[in-house]
């Protein structure tokens, strides 16, 4: 029978920097031996049994940092929690028309017709809104902080493949720090004429507060108290200059920007301050349509209460988005589009797949300022970039021209090397009697049913759709994993071990969903129906195993067809799997403190579980195996590193030291002999604004890491941390003072980071923004 033995590293604890107490360590060495098995009543005969105690000293080793170039190839897919109005498809935009959406700290400028994805990279923390410039040249973008910032940067002039060179997104043009009382900028937008951006604010005491800019000398001309609860939009009105309105939680203010802001409905009239207002949009006919959390739309004319349609949707309404006819659309937390006549009636409803909620609408008229609604002062808008250098002007695209060029491209709609997408001819599910596995297959597409674009939708569930009334039919665009305020998060991740051009997520949705590195697009997907924490593949790719939060874990082919075999041997999270080198064992990391061993039989085989490793003191986060498949070393969540071995002899000492020699297969575990310069302070540069931001790093907030080896002399290691941040060193990093480069794009932890076979890829999943973002190594 095989042994196991077990060594841990307990840090001191040290209040100045907690990287230092990996240097000087004590540590417990557990052995467990043949006789020692006869005389054990524990269940399982393995565990182990006895401490010796130890002396280990970690040498300090000065390394050169990597001089690599990493830059953000592709963002994987539209963001669709935490806010509203969050997606912009503007007609007038300066050349090639983009998709405007934002993600974590990213704001994404897609350009799908000419296979393009273009990023605003100057925000610190996670961004919260946008709003588009009547011009259609100009995005401001809000974060979430104290204080807040307001970023108003340049779109881009973009050429088609055959033109001219490509502009990139340049500084921006102005930075707007709010107070330091605010905590989140929660929705802003230009005026119709284009001089005046309003900026919709929380404070401390999670009261709104409006703060108007004079955008252009950066200066803020008003300040006013808004609501003492939540407001959740701020939306002007295309007829006029000066007004807007806000829509909260048992509230709804109409406004006017003279001198000052002030209100201008009259409250005694308007009896519905007990309804909370969610969503809101003017229509060409002048009225002003708003959704309520209870699934009613209201209707008003001068500023006062005409008509209420009760029960159009199950739930909130989400959104409500104009169209250029006087119809427009309203979308529900129910997952359905309600389409409204020129009358303000309901006639037609479509249902999203799989329900999910609608977080935004936009036909591509800017709320009606770029269809012509007030032209007048529209024309006032065209003026108020005199003086403003770096931009082009260009004709305007139609909708129909971008939509031709897209179905002309690629069959699939997606944009070449800089994002990921679902194949959006159509999603055929191959739905046999115990098989849902989705495919996406190449098709050609009929560009007949393409010839009018209408709307372009984007979901929860993090999927954005291009729709058209004359097919009726949505075009899938991206698609992503569905991540929510109320736990659903990503964390599992793992690339092909011979495809390059392969890897796979599994989240909280219940989806375990394979994508293609090389043509940016989801390739295969099905839904378990359970909550997945942990994903990894076989040594020979062909089988993958799951691990869920309920404490089971199961084996499926490569194609998610088949279940080749669940087994449940614990009663919480499985918070990482590794299959040996050699394919012969599977270990499995638990919330119960214990790392099960698994032989495997056959790619096909059985799983039998021979060894249970107990002796941490805390769950299991990471497992590591080595080249010859015999040792495993382990990291649980109070900072534990184990090392155990499979054929150690138990009769012979065993120095600790002995396993900074071990060539380890993977290193997924944060705490290791070769990591040890990680932790301490650490500065991340913005790119955009030069600011430097420090970071204080643990083994507590660090959360992910993999190493790759690039050739003989060069190994790079990868680290992801609590803040959104990740850091390339060249490994091993054993000195705090190695040089290392520092990137930031997710507005939350980073759940996991895999290197690709490729050697020049990474991936990188965000746990709570759910986002999945691919690395390019440029100059190995």
């Amino acid at each position: 029978m095989m042994n196991c033995c077990c060594f841990t590293i307990k840090k001191k604890v040290k209040k100045d920097d907690s990287a230092d107490a990996f240097d000087k360590n004590s540590s417990r060495v557990n052995i467990i031996s043949t006789n020692d098995i006869g005389n054990s009543k524990e269940e399982n005969p393995t565990d182990i049994q006895k401490e010796i105690p130890a002396v280990i000293d970690i040498a300090s080793i000065n390394e050169r940092a990597t001089k690599q170039k990493w830059n953000v190839s592709s963002k994987v897919r539209y963001q669709g929690i935490y806010s509203r109005r969050n997606l912009f498809y503007p007609l007038e935009a300066p050349s090639a028309q983009p998709i405007l959406y934002f993600a974590g700290k990213l704001a994404i400028l897609s350009y799908f017709s000419i296979k393009r994805q273009v990023f605003y990279t100057g925000h610190n923390k996670q961004i919260t809104c946008m709003a588009i410039h009547p011009d259609s040249k100009i995005a401001a973008t809000g974060d979430f902080g104290s204080p807040p910032t307001v970023h108003i940067w340049n779109i881009p002039y973009i050429e088609r493949p055959d033109g001219k060179p490509a502009d990139e997104v340049k500084n921006p043009y102005l930075i707007l720090q709010l107070d330091k009382r605010f905590i989140q900028t929660v929705s802003m937008s230009f005026t119709r004429c284009g001089n005046w951006l309003l900026v919709l604010a929380l404070n401390q005491s999670f009261q709104s507060e409006i703060l108007c800019y004079e955008w252009k000398k950066g200066k803020e001309t008003s300040c006013t108290f808004c609501h003492d609860d939540k407001v959740f939009n701020l939306i002007v009105n295309p007829f006029s200059r000066k007004e807007f309105v806000t829509l909260g939680v048992k509230y709804i203010r109409f406004w006017s920007l003279d001198n000052l802001l002030h209100p201008t409905d009259n409250i005694e009239k308007n009896q519905n301050l007990s309804v909370t207002h969610v969503s809101g949009a003017y229509l060409k006919s002048k009225t002003f349509a708003s959704g309520t959390i209870k699934g009613d739309i209201y209707f008003w004319k001068n500023n006062l209460l005409s008509v209420v349609c009760n029960n159009i949707h199950k739930g909130p309404v989400t959104v409500i988005s104009p169209l250029q006819n006087n119809n427009f659309l309203s979308g529900g937390r129910d997952g359905k589009i309600v389409y409204w006549n020129e009358q303000h009636q309901p006639i037609n409803e479509y249902s999203m797949e799989g329900n999910p909620c609608i977080r935004a609408i936009d036909a591509g008229g800017l709320d009606g300022i770029l269809w012509g609604w007030g032209d007048g002062i529209g024309r006032r808008a065209s003026k108020s970039f005199k003086g403003i250098n770096g931009f082009k002007n260009r004709n305007s695209i139609c909708s129909n021209s971008f939509l031709h060029e897209i179905t002309r491209s690629n069959s699939l709609l997606t944009v070449g090397s800089n994002t990921y997408s679902a194949n959006a001819n159509n999603n055929q599910s191959n739905n046999n009697n115990n098989n849902n596995t989705e495919s996406f297959t190449e098709e050609p597409i009929d560009e007949q049913k393409f010839t009018d674009i209408s709307y372009i939708i984007g979901c929860e569930d993090s999927s954005m759709y291009i729709f058209s009334q004359i097919d009726r039919e949505p075009i899938r665009l991206t698609e992503g994993s569905y991540c929510s305020t109320d736990g659903y998060e990503l964390w599992g991740l793992d690339t092909h071990p011979l495809n390059s051009n392969i890897f796979i997520t599994a989240g909280d949705d219940g989806y375990v969903k394979v994508y293609n590195l090389e043509r940016k697009e989801l390739i295969r997907k099905k839904n378990y129906g359970i909550r997945l924490r942990s994903i990894c593949y076989s040594p020979s790719g062909i089988n993958i195993a799951v691990g869920t939060n309920e404490g089971s874990f199961f084996i499926i082919n490569e194609n998610l067809e088949i279940i080749i075999s669940a087994i449940i041997d614990r009663r919480a999270t499985i918070y990482d799997l590794a299959y040996s080198p050699n394919g012969k064992y599977l270990a499995v990391a638990s919330h119960d403190n214990y790392i099960d061993i698994y032989e495997v039989e056959s790619d096909m085989g059985y799983y039998q579980r021979f060894m249970s490793c107990r002796g941490h003191s805390s769950y299991v986060t990471h497992i590591d195996w080595d080249i010859n498949s015999s040792m495993i070393r382990s990291n649980s969540a109070n900072n534990e590193l184990f090392y155990w071995s499979l054929i150690t002899d138990p009769t012979k000492s065993v120095d600790p030291t002995s396993y900074r020699k071990v060539d380890w297969y993977s290193s997924k575990c944060i705490l290791q002999w070769e990591t040890k310069g990680i932790f301490g302070t650490k500065v991340v540069k913005n790119p955009v604004t030069q600011e430097d931001i420090e970071h204080f790093l643990s083994p507590c907030t660090v959360y992910c890491c993999d190493k790759v080896k690039i050739n003989n002399d060069l190994q790079l290691l990868a680290v992801g941390d609590a803040f959104g941040n990740i850091y390339i060193y060249r490994f091993p990093a054993f000195s705090y003072d190695m040089q290392y480069q520092a990137f930031h794009a997710h507005g939350g932890p980073v759940a996991n980071v895999k290197f690709a076979v490729n050697l020049k890829t990474l991936i990188s999943v965000g746990a709570t923004d759910g986002l999945v973002i691919q690395w390019n190594l440029d100059n190995v």
